[in-house]
């Protein structure tokens, strides 16, 4: 006799998770390194496109919150990279299959619900950190001045597990 599935993954990191008033706007990778799927991206310094968030271990100088635009999408016209049989689902373990390389038009979703990896304990509602050592996307702020708010994404749906995908809602546009 089979089993019955109770936990579900919400999905591969930057899938739109609903489309009722999403915004996803085209904008160039101006980083050296690819940037994953349902990563949150911000503006580059010269303001013509964007970058991966920069941690701490990276070497990098993490961004404000002011630079946020939004989290990468995932595209069909990466296929067959778009949905891989094999995957690497930790996005700051480098490239993996599916990234927007640099020089590439990357779709970024500035408003609207995307799933994303994070870290367990966020609550349906709950705010969105990024935590500037590493980049992980947490449900905390820690102690001061060791995470950067997401001011305009709430917790939509928490994940089932730590490490899966988490669901997540951009209430409005950072930049205009």
């Amino acid at each position: 006799m089979g089993k019955v599935i109770s936990n579900f993954d919400l999905g591969w990191p930057g899938a739109i998770s609903r489309s009722v008033d999403d915004i996803v706007v085209s904008l160039k990778n101006k980083g050296s390194n690819p940037i994953p799927f349902g990563v949150p991206v911000f503006l580059s310094d010269d303001g013509s496109g964007v970058v991966a968030f920069s941690s701490t271990s990276s070497g990098g100088t993490p961004q404000a919150f002011e630079k946020f635009v939004g989290f990468t999408v995932r595209s069909g016209i990466k296929t067959p990279d778009a949905y891989p049989q094999q995957q690497d689902m930790n996005p700051f373990s480098g490239e993996q299959k599916g990234a927007w390389n640099p020089g590439e038009v990357v779709e970024v979703l500035v408003r609207g619900c995307i799933a994303a990896l994070s870290v367990a304990g966020f609550t349906p509602g709950g705010k969105v950190y990024i935590r500037k050592s590493d980049g992980a996307i947490v449900p905390n702020a820690g102690s001061e001045g060791t995470t950067v708010l997401l001011e305009n994404v709430r917790c939509r749906v928490a994940q089932t597990g730590n490490g899966a995908c988490n669901e997540f809602v951009i209430t409005k546009r950072n930049i205009q």
